[in-house]
């Protein structure tokens, strides 16, 4: 990936939306499709704090708006077709992977509060129940490229604070913020230990390296095969191992050792490769990996940088490292 690509992107999601839309109003003298109200930046910022400051306040306009109050229905979401506020969300989402985490969360948590507001005048919650949903599938869906269980905890947090689910549910949303605060961005990560193929003991904090690259595999799986490809063929990433900056870990957490050692053909000679021996990182959910492959980044303390982050969004961010 460029970096004139990545200063594209960057551009694009701090450029505010201008979707077409027309007003009318229907019979009932309620308000029609509205345009999905832009994020207006004031003109002495730029570069990154035009970033940080279109995301914190992305959604202002909306809530704000009166055709945010029109509830929900099977085209309009307040007022919006819902093509367009799925096209907001995927451009927000955007926007959060932009910006420093801290930010991105303070951005989100922020969003979560207007959201709770608008169940003081959208009494059926149903504009509340979409973005709840919504934001469930793209940043906690293992399969979403745009998938962060750091930035999905403010929406946890909210849907148990409005109480707006059952006691079923509220375990189900327990369970997950369990698992998002579980080696989530800005912690230390958990350190474990592996065993490499010669039969020699090591540790996830032994790890030399400015970055640490740790993923989860199974040589066996297609989705794994996919992912060892690309990080082979990407010519960032081998040049980050060759400099010494990057250190690539390669951890196998199933009990069929004797398959792990089958598939180490697959990973380069470059990278270290191991399998945890005594099981703990999936028995004992030392890292709860919801699906394989799972790529973690760590800084040189082994902080965590990105938790489960998608290839497509690593890759996004190792341009800005």
């Amino acid at each position: 990936m460029t970096k004139s690509f990545f200063i594209t992107l960057l551009f694009l999601t701090i450029t505010p939306l201008f979707i077409s839309g027309c007003n009318f109003h229907n019979e009932t003298g309620q308000r029609g499709p509205q345009p999905f109200p832009a994020v207006s930046v004031p003109a002495m910022l730029s570069g990154q704090d035009a970033a940080e400051y279109a995301a914190e306040h992305f959604w202002n306009r909306y809530f704000d708006s009166t055709a945010s109050w029109a509830g929900i229905s099977d085209t309009l979401i307040g007022g919006v077709r819902q093509e367009d506020m799925t096209a907001a969300v995927r451009e927000y989402l955007l926007a959060l992977w932009s910006i420093p985490y801290d930010r991105a969360f303070k951005a989100q948590t922020h969003l979560m509060t207007l959201a709770e507001t608008s169940l003081e005048r959208d009494t059926s919650g149903h504009i509340y129940d979409w973005f709840t949903a919504t934001m469930e599938s793209a940043l906690w869906n293992p399969l979403s490229e745009l998938r962060n269980e750091g930035l999905y905890i403010p929406v946890i947090e909210s849907i148990l604070r409005t109480r707006r689910t059952g006691e079923h549910y509220s375990t189900y949303y327990q369970q997950q913020l369990t698992t998002c605060r579980n080696n989530s961005p800005g912690t230390p990560a958990a350190d474990f230990t592996f065993t490499d193929a010669k039969g020699r003991p090591h540790s996830l904090y032994g790890t030399p390296g400015e970055y640490t690259l740790l993923l989860f595999s199974n040589p066996g799986c297609p989705a794994c095969r996919g992912i060892i490809s690309l990080l082979k063929d990407s010519p960032m990433i081998n040049s980050m191992v060759r400099d010494g900056r990057m250190s690539l870990l390669s951890i196998y957490i199933d009990e069929d050792v004797a398959e792990w050692f089958k598939g180490l053909s697959d990973y380069p000679e470059e990278w270290i490769t191991g399998y945890n021996q005594d099981l703990t990182i999936r028995d004992q959910l030392v890292y709860d990996i919801r699906a394989i492959p799972s790529l973690y980044l760590l800084d040189r303390d082994k902080k965590v940088l990105f938790k489960d982050i998608s290839p497509n969004m690593l890759m996004l961010q190792l341009e800005r490292l």
